[in-house]
């Protein structure tokens, strides 16, 4: 099952047009379509990162961790040169990387255009501040070049509850009752929100020709949930979200630069 509704838009930036895309991924489904295939986002996402035909070049992974990530292996065989940044040291970097830089993205030591194509997985959740954020995944970027994200959506309840979690004090308890796995760094969702993506582009003047959002649905969320309750997230679903395709559970969206170089 894989439709796809568009809604493209246009927004004005440094007096020419960068062309906004929305498309609603995997909509018109029942609950149990959704429960059947609950790693469909990994397998998307992945699968999208895998037709950009610079793949081939120089690849950076944004928030590489200390591992891979499940939607790596759909494009993998692609990957000729691949570069990890992440603000948290490891004891022995990942082999498949020939570079791993321990610092956030905006202190990476790279100079400009460096890059054919970005990728981070649920990292710009974690995000304080959008702008620089943004500003230096469009500085690496080669003319023309890419950048991916995934995340949680901002519109989806579940970054409610999370940022609830996080206000009342009690992910401490959370992470060692219910979820140990749970991170234990804050989440603002500020790059999970479509309409904050947009301004910090437009406000900085950011040299991007095209954006394109993409919103998938998905019911993996019940797993953060005790089980006692997780029938409430499954309710959510039948009767709010899964009706709802702007409040799907995950938000990718893929950011293109300009062809020529800003002057």
């Amino acid at each position: 099952m894989l439709k796809e509704a568009r809604k493209p838009s246009e927004v004005d930036l440094r007096r020419k047009r960068m062309v906004v895309n929305y498309h609603f991924i995997d909509v018109g489904g029942c609950y149990s379509d959704y429960d059947a295939d609950r790693g469909n986002f990994q397998r998307i996402y992945g699968e999208f990162i895998n037709q950009e035909k610079a793949l081939s070049g120089r690849v950076l992974d944004i928030g590489c961790g200390h591992g891979l990530n499940p939607s790596y292996k759909y494009f993998s065989n692609r990957i000729n040169w691949l570069d990890g940044v992440d603000p948290f040291p490891v004891m022995e970097p990942p082999t498949h990387l020939v570079n791993r830089w321990v610092c956030p993205l905006e202190n990476i030591p790279v100079p400009s255009e460096t890059y054919d194509v970005a990728y981070s997985y649920n990292v710009v959740e974690h995000v304080e501040d959008a702008k620089p954020f943004l500003r230096k995944a469009t500085d690496i970027l080669k003319p023309g070049g890419v950048y991916w994200s995934m995340s949680p959506n901002y519109h989806h309840p579940f970054t409610f509850v999370t940022r609830l979690i996080q206000r009342s004090g009690v992910l401490a308890l959370y992470r060692r009752y219910v979820n140990p796995m749970a991170n234990d760094y804050p989440a603002y969702y500020r790059l999970s929100n479509d309409k904050v993506i947009l301004r910090a582009i437009a406000d900085q003047h950011l040299p991007v020709s095209k954006i394109d959002l993409y919103y998938v649905q998905n019911v993996q969320w019940d797993v953060y949930f005790p089980r006692a309750i997780r029938s409430i997230a499954h309710i959510l679903d039948k009767i709010l979200i899964l009706r709802s395709p702007k409040r799907s559970f995950i938000l990718m969206f893929r950011l293109e630069r300009e062809a020529e170089s800003p002057t």
